[in-house]
C-alpha cells in the first residue's frame, strides 16, 4: 500500500525544489522537537500552535505539550501537497494522554484527532509554519465535555 507522502513525492509534476520542500516538511516533523531548530530559519516560531485554544483557556503561557504529553504519539498523514515554498498536510494523532497536555493533567485516555499544517520554506529551512487540531475532539476524548445529562462523557 502506497502512503500519502510516497504518492505526493511521485507526482511527477512537482519540482525538484517542491520534492525537496515535502521532503524536508516529512524529516522535519519526524523528529523530536528538541533537534527541529537547525532546519529552521534562526528565530523561527510557528504562526499558531495546533492547540492554541486550549493555551488561552487554560492560561498556559510556555510549552503546553512536551515529549511526554503523548509520549506513544504516531502521526498517520492524510494528504500532503506542495507548490512553490509552501508545502501543507493534514495528519491523524494517536496516542495516549500521559502527561500534562495545555493545562490539562494526564488522563491516561487514547486520542485520535486531526490537525492540518503549513509550512514555508526559505532557502532550505522551515520560515513560517501554522496548525490547527480538532481541539473540541480532543477535549471530548478526554472527558472534559459534560454529557447530556450533565455528568462527564466517557
Amino acid at each position: 500500500m502506497t502512503s500519502k507522502v510516497d504518492e505526493a513525492l511521485g507526482d511527477p509534476s512537482l519540482t525538484s525544489r517542491e520534492r525537496a520542500n515535502l521532503e524536508l516538511v516529512v524529516m522535519f516533523r519526524g523528529l523530536p522537537f528538541n533537534e527541529r531548530s537547525k532546519y529552521t530559519v534562526d528565530g523561527f516560531r510557528p504562526a499558531r500552535a495546533g492547540m492554541a485554544n486550549l493555551a488561552v483557556i487554560n492560561q498556559v503561557t510556555g510549552p503546553g505539550y512536551r515529549a511526554d504529553s503523548i509520549p506513544d504519539r504516531v502521526d498517520e498523514i492524510t494528504g500532503i501537497i506542495a507548490h512553490g515554498d509552501w508545502v501543507w498536510a493534514t495528519w491523524i494523532i494517536r496516542g495516549t494522554h500521559l502527561g500534562e497536555l495545555y493545562g490539562i493533567p494526564a488522563t491516561g485516555k487514547p486520542i485520535e484527532v486531526t490537525e492540518v499544517g503549513q509550512w514555508r520554506i526559505q532557502d532550505g529551512r522551515i520560515a513560517e509554519a501554522w496548525f490547527l487540531v480538532d481541539e473540541l475532539a480532543l477535549v471530548h476524548q478526554l472527558g472534559l465535555l459534560p454529557s447530556h445529562d450533565g455528568g462527564p462523557r466517557q
